[in-house]
């Protein structure tokens, strides 16, 4: 066949006028670049693309929209032969899917040649036969897979081709018109998998993921789900009833057709969910979710005769030892648990029968409707799920389990035992099957397996963050071994083919065509496939690793046993190499134009920022270990590889580095000297004053730690770089007074100006099920479950979305920290000398002198004083929203009398002088009933210090003490806590407060 430069197949495309002409055109061109590389290349440098993709817009659609009714989409038969005109758009779609495929070098000529639009306006159903549409959600998946791996100066990459998706009305509900459809035809199933595997390949993004909520993508996703469980046998007995009395029964999907996926919708589902307790909420109270799933709370009689109340018909397809019984029977490992494929330990598939249930049970559910406090059987079905499936489907379920139940949805304390169980279990039995020992290659590129080994961690490090009981799971499961060779796979190298340079009898100039060059031009090569995939492993398995460490010592010890620091020092570099034991390390000292230079080793690529950050989140959890700070953490020499990220361009590396930082500069650790002599206050005060919170939050947090047993010119450094009117601004702003309370007085502050304006968060909520293979729009007033799901969203709404309610949030958490500040700096710190109060004495004068004496006395006072909250004017009374008084929260309270209690620890001149702030110290009396231990503890120490006494010539002003506090009220209920307080540090520190006033009273 003639060259491409003399070919008549382009002529022949650019110049067909008719069907034929087209197709023999693109046929031609189709069986020249199919599998051939050069080939490709060497067409897409002529500009056959725009061409092609004329072709694509300028043929009529053989199938047309029915504007006046929807469910009128083209029925074609798989058999039936697509007309002519449908015919050349397949084929053009074809050639673009097979440009797509060669990867990012052809993303700049298909984005040049307008390819993507006129491909996604092929996606719509209701205007274009299935074959069609299938074809182009396949261009549109291989476009996606190519900008995966596209270089930063690639004009398409996943953020972009996201937008042109979820950002245009059209296409979204071409991707609810899909998800719609309940036919079995084979196609249009393609059709629904290709277009879920898209959302969850490509939507990542807060914007996108609302965009596909508010559009009704999730509720159809709902829809096919619910579907599945129709056909599994799963409905909860009863549900059809109480879907009717619900108003729900229109929303009730019809059994999902046999043969088709649950993974791809599971995925999908995931990836909207995210992190956002708002769309987990949306998800459990969509229609389809509802009717099958309702709150029905049952009744099961055990041999013995026992009943186990408000568990659901899910519960019960559950091993026993797991449901979400408040006080589970057993909570041990078994067997069963630690090897979940085994046949014996799963649950067969079959509707829970009239033997299970309590007539008189279900009699009542149905009259009485739903308790608030019964967990929804969505959540124990999708426990089933990940037991039941295989591969990605097993992991996507347990993916979506983590976001309810880190969203607060289910019931807490049984629930995460069985998650613990069952859940983390599988997990890291998913991680340990798929990370095999062969050698892995481009050849032998298995996306499924990579895709589970780059989810499962990530899924695994959010589940058990914050929760021993999941940490212990996990680490009882094996997961320190499992990850840590984990993160040895992540780091082995690639050996990167050199490009294949094909043989040409004319000099290698045919690339410089004539033409536009935008629309000819190939652009970079991209990503290795492999090497990509190994870059985002180091990611996540960090990220499950800092979980892990998160936990106990011993967890933090066994990961340092597997030997993996060098690992984690090589994920701190931007351009890491192979990593190295320490005495390698000393051999192979870098020179110093190797480390004025680094360049990107093709063998380990290079650590994107997320990487890190997740670096130095292990550092911080492994540091929290004296022990291992002192040596493991010293050998590798972490100190200053931190260090040099505070000053990183991007903030999001200051913050994790600064939050490292925070146990490096402790007085125990041995680095502390040499971050300072570096300048380390310096850039903490710097990044305290930061726009960021989190930055703030946590150098205000390391400075807190640094100013223990520091000298007091030191501490006065350090405050006169903070600046004392700002540090009194950030510990006493009246635009934030109101907000420094309990979680409870914030979601009451959130509820009561949630109506003042109307505001784009506040947009109705649209109810969308599948019918028919149409949207269908739910009334939510018709429907009980459905008003009090919308009041339910509306509360967390602007929470979540809005940036100013955020932001309080962390104003308390700075507020806390800016008064711990205060309270180091006013103390003597852990290990300093205690022969002398001198220190102490002149860092308090000094802190009266630039703040005032008065002033911060009454800053102190405001901190402890409860706030009465006023509801904001409504137009419409809301009940529940009457004055209420809120108090004062712990984490504000511990530090503001502990700056009291070092106050009164230095001289007596100090002593008598807290003692003259009544008021005060009447509004500290009325926190001896605090429900939290530390703040008994923290009045306790109080006490016992204004009774103290240095010398016997201030006995009389002992004694004074001693009896204005007892008229205060505070001898009475130290002599309570003493005798009456269930926490024995409580009791014991009473007992001394106790004995201290009665000498001085007896004085």
């Amino acid at each position: 066949m003639a060259r491409p430069q003399t070919s008549p197949i382009l002529p022949q495309l650019r110049n067909a006028t008719t069907c034929p002409e087209q197709s023999a055109a693109l046929q031609a061109l189709k069986n020249e670049i199919v599998g051939h590389h050069q080939k490709k290349e060497t067409w897409a440098s002529l500009g056959v693309l725009e061409p092609v993709v004329k072709t694509l817009t300028s043929v009529r659609p053989a199938a047309k929209a029915n504007t006046t009714n929807k469910d009128a989409r083209p029925q074609p038969s798989e058999r039936r032969t697509l007309p002519d005109e449908d015919k050349v758009r397949l084929q053009a779609l074809q050639i673009i899917t097979s440009f797509a495929k060669g990867g990012p070098p052809f993303l700049p000529p298909i984005h040049s040649s307008r390819a993507l639009p006129a491909i996604l306006a092929c996606t719509s159903p209701n205007a274009n036969a299935p074959q069609i549409v299938v074809a182009a959600l396949k261009a549109v998946a291989s476009i996606a897979d190519a900008a995966a791996l596209a270089p930063p100066s690639s004009p398409l990459d996943i953020p972009a081709l996201a937008d042109t998706i979820f950002t245009s009305p059209y296409h979204l509900e071409s991707l609810c018109l899909i998800l719609a459809t309940t036919s079995s035809n084979h196609m249009q199933q393609t059709q629904v998998e290709l277009a879920a595997s898209l959302i969850s390949r490509i939507c990542r993004e807060e914007r996108h993921q609302q965009a596909l909520v508010n559009s009704g993508v999730l509720d159809m996703l709902a829809s096919r789900l619910a579907s599945f469980a129709v056909s599994q046998g799963h409905v909860v007995p009863g549900a059809e009833a109480q879907a009717y009395s619900d108003g729900l029964y229109e929303a009730f999907p019809k059994e999902a057709p046999q043969g088709t996926q649950i993974g791809p919708v599971l995925g999908a589902i995931a990836a909207i969910l995210g992190d956002s307790k708002y769309r987990a909420i949306r998800l459990i109270n969509s229609p389809a979710i509802l009717a099958v799933f309702p709150n029905i709370a049952f009744e099961i009689i055990g041999v013995s005769g026992s009943q186990v109340q408000n568990q659901t018909a899910m519960d019960h397809l559950l091993p026993a030892p797991f449901s979400a019984a408040p006080n589970p029977p057993q909570s041990r490992h078994t067997s069963s648990v630690n090897t979940p494929d085994r046949p014996e330990s799963r649950t067969p598939s079959q509707t829970p029968g009239p033997r299970f249930v309590s007539p008189t049970a279900l009699e009542a559910s149905l009259e009485n409707g739903s308790s608030e406090d019964i967990e929804s059987p969505f959540i124990p079905w999708l426990i089933l799920q990940a037991r039941s499936l295989t591969g990605y489907g097993r992991l996507m379920a347990a993916t979506i389990v983590t976001s309810l139940f880190k969203a607060g949805l289910g019931v807490k304390e049984g629930r995460e035992n069985t998650l613990g169980m069952l859940i983390v279990p599988i997990l890291i039995d998913l991680i340990a099957k798929n990370d095999k020992d062969d050698t892995e290659s481009q050849s032998s590129f298995d996306e499924t397996q990579h895709l589970i080994l780059e989810r499962a961690p990530a899924t695994l490090a959010r589940l058990i963050t914050d929760s021993e009981r999941l940490q212990k799971a996990a680490y009882d499961c094996g997961a320190v071994k499992t990850l840590t060779k984990l993160l040895r796979r992540a780091y082995r190298s690639v050996s990167i083919p050199e490009a294949a340079k094909y043989w040409s009898p004319q000099p290698d100039t045919d690339m410089e065509v004539e033409g536009p060059a935008s629309a000819t031009r190939l652009g970079e090569a991209g990503q290795d496939p492999l090497l990509s995939h190994r870059v985002r492993l180091r990611e996540s398995t960090l990220k499950a690793i800092g979980a892990v460490a998160s936990g106990k010592e011993d967890y933090r010890k066994a990961l340092v046993d597997e030997d993996f620091i060098p690992y984690v020092m090589e994920s701190l570099n931007e351009y890491p190499k192979r990593p190295k034991q320490i005495k390698d390390r000393l051999k192979d000292k870098p020179t110093p134009e190797s480390e004025a230079q680094p360049s990107v080793s093709s063998a380990y690529g290079a650590n994107p920022l997320s990487v890190i950050v997740a670096a130095c989140h292990v550092i911080r959890m492994l540091s929290r270990s004296i022990s291992i700070l002192r040596t493991t953490l010293v050998d590798h020499s972490v100190a200053m590889p931190i260090f040099k990220f505070l000053k990183h361009p991007d903030v999001d590396v200051q913050v994790a580095a600064t939050a490292a930082i925070c146990n490096l500069v402790l007085e125990a650790s041995p680095v502390r000297e040499l971050l300072a002599e570096n300048g380390v206050m310096k850039i903490l005060c710097e990044h305290a004053h930061s726009e960021n919170p989190a930055l703030r939050l946590n150098a205000l947090w390391a400075l807190k730690h640094f100013v223990i047993a520091v000298s007091p010119d030191v501490k006065r450094s350090c405050l006169e770089l903070l600046d004392p009117e700002w540090l009194v601004q950030v510990i006493h702003d009246d635009g934030q007074e109101a907000t420094a309370y309990s979680t409870q007085a914030m979601q009451a502050l959130a509820d009561d100006d949630e109506e003042m304006d109307a505001s784009p968060s506040e947009e109705q909520v649209r109810w969308m099920f599948a019918a028919n293979g149409s949207l269908q729009k739910l009334d939510a007033s018709r429907s009980t479950k459905l008003r009090q799901a919308e009041d339910k969203l509306a509360s967390i709404r602007d929470s979540e979305l809005d940036s100013s309610r955020k932001s309080r949030s962390d104003d308390i958490a700075i507020q806390e920290q800016g008064l711990e500040l205060i309270r180091n700096l006013v103390g003597l710190g852990v290990g300093a000398s205690a022969e002398s109060p001198y220190d102490t004495t002149e860092m308090i004068d000094y802190l009266f002198r630039t703040i005032g004496q008065e002033r911060l006395f009454d800053i102190l006072a405001s901190k402890l004083r409860a706030r009465v909250l006023h509801p904001f004017s409504r137009r419409t009374p809301t009940p529940g929203q009457e004055t209420r008084l809120i108090h004062p929260h712990a984490k504000i309270i511990i530090p503001v009398i502990y700056i009291l209690v070092h106050i009164a620890a230095s001289t007596l001149q100090h002593r008598q002088l807290v003692m003259r702030q009544t008021d005060l110290l009447r509004l500290v009396y009325q926190q001896i009933s605090n429900r939290d231990k530390e703040v008994r503890v923290a009045v306790c120490h109080l006490i016992i210090n204004l009774t103290g006494q240095d010398d016997e010539g201030e006995g009389q002003a002992w004694s004074v003490r001693a009896t204005e506090l007892k008229k205060l009220g505070f001898y009475n209920r130290m002599e309570h806590l003493k005798h009456n307080d269930k926490d024995l540090d409580v009791r014991e520190r009473a007992r001394t407060a106790v004995y201290q006033l009665e000498r001085a009273i007896a004085f």
